[in-house]
């Protein structure tokens, strides 16, 4: 017997993912209020400062409103936002 989590999941980030098309501030307020605590310790593992890691999470953020519109859906939402951070550390990492 499984609890639909899974495809709970889904529908939540479909709902999600249309607000923030949508243009949803608050819809992306809390995405970022939820996020962003994860998605600067994710940074801080990966680039040598707290500014640097700073940097990569607000780029991220920039990427994921100027992005939303590519989404797929083939992942979670949250998952493609973690790798859109992974892939500007590494940038910046490079740097």
């Amino acid at each position: 017997m499984t609890d639909g989590a899974p495809n709970n999941q889904r529908a939540d980030d479909a709902a999600l993912v249309q607000a923030l098309r949508d243009g949803d501030e608050a819809a992306f307020a809390g995405l970022v209020e939820e996020l962003t605590g994860p998605l600067m310790r994710l940074a801080l593992a990966h680039v040598p400062s707290r500014a640097i890691a700073e940097e990569v999470v607000a780029d991220t953020w920039e990427a994921v409103l100027t992005g939303i519109d590519r989404f797929e859906g083939r992942s979670a939402l949250r998952t493609w936002i973690f790798q859109i951070l992974l892939n500007k550390a590494r940038t910046l990492g490079v740097r």
